[in-house]
């Protein structure tokens, strides 16, 4: 079977936009040769960050998520302009005004979409290394965090038991696993 790129046809019209995000609606010509509407949430692009302080622990980021309603342990991130900063002073800026944290060493472990059904935005994960505490945390007056520090083997079992549902700080993990000298061992399931 051959999969058919959808057509775009026109430009998009933007529908409700506030914060840096926007709603979007694309006409399309499907693969049946129909015209449909397709909608697509936007945002600048997004980096995350494994951060790995000196002592081998990780930078756990806990604050209120307005989407899930609910507190949630992750790892530092944010949006930039990144036709002002690129992905990795992104992540560097954000470590720093979360945390007060510099890493020593940034490593980067590749990009993807946020969500290639409904978004074009992407996103940057990188592994900090060595990250020494420089000063305190510059939040914005809209966040509220509080910082955690926990043994890496803590938290790679705290996002294998889904206790963190952040899918960019899961997959940032995964990608830095080899870089932090772990065996990544894949079975079949029978």
């Amino acid at each position: 079977m051959s999969i058919t790129p959808w057509e775009k046809i026109g430009k998009p019209e933007t529908l409700a936009e506030g914060y840096g995000k926007r709603l979007d609606k694309q006409k399309f010509k499907d693969h049946t040769g129909k015209e449909t509407n397709f909608y697509f949430n936007e945002q600048p692009p997004w980096s995350a960050v494994l951060p790995i302080t000196e002592d081998g622990k990780v930078l756990v980021i806990r604050q209120y998520k307005q989407g899930s309603n609910r507190i949630m342990d992750e790892t530092p991130g944010g949006q930039g302009d990144f036709k002002a900063e690129s992905p990795e002073e992104v992540i560097k800026r954000e470590l720093r005004e979360e945390t007060g944290y510099e890493p020593q060493k940034v490593i980067f472990l590749g990009d993807g979409f946020i969500n290639s059904r409904n978004s074009t935005t992407k996103f940057y994960s990188f592994l900090a290394t060595g990250c020494k505490k420089v000063g305190e945390p510059k939040l914005d007056q809209s966040e509220q965090m509080e910082l955690l520090e926990m043994p890496l083997d803590e938290w790679i079992a705290y996002m294998l038991k889904g206790e963190s549902d952040q899918w960019d700080a899961c997959l940032t993990l995964l990608r830095a696993l080899p870089h932090l000298g772990l065996e990544v061992k894949v079975s079949p399931h029978t």
